[in-house]
């Protein structure tokens, strides 16, 4: 079984990340999104990636299985929670949480 994975960013860690999941055996399919669409556009171009989409709500709208955030750190709490709300997987560039006594991350998330 492979998967199919949309990533929300093209900004500059978004071509080592987006070449990954291009390499990775379980992957065959890579789209991307950026909240300025031509940038998503050019980035594609240039890495040979086929679909983009305008804008974060229509790459949740589509059929992809996961979504990869690459966005300002500050806003993956909230786009995690509406990929998952989407029923899509999530990788997130950053953790959720930190527990404060301890100061481990906190890596899962549970939604209802």
């Amino acid at each position: 079984m492979t998967i199919s994975i949309g990533m929300a960013g093209a900004g500059q860690f978004a071509p080592g990340f987006l070449r990954l999941f291009m390499a990775h055996p379980d992957v065959h399919d890579v789209r991307l999104t950026d909240v300025v669409p031509e940038r998503a556009t050019e980035m594609a171009q240039r890495l040979g990636i086929t679909t983009t989409y305008p804008s974060y709500d229509d790459l949740l709208a589509s059929d992809v299985d996961a979504v990869a955030i690459f966005t300002q750190r500050w806003l993956h709490g909230e786009m995690t929670i509406q990929a998952l709300r989407a029923g899509k997987h999530v990788y997130s560039a950053v953790p959720m949480a930190i527990d404060p006594e301890t100061r481990d991350v906190i890596q899962t998330i549970y939604i209802r």
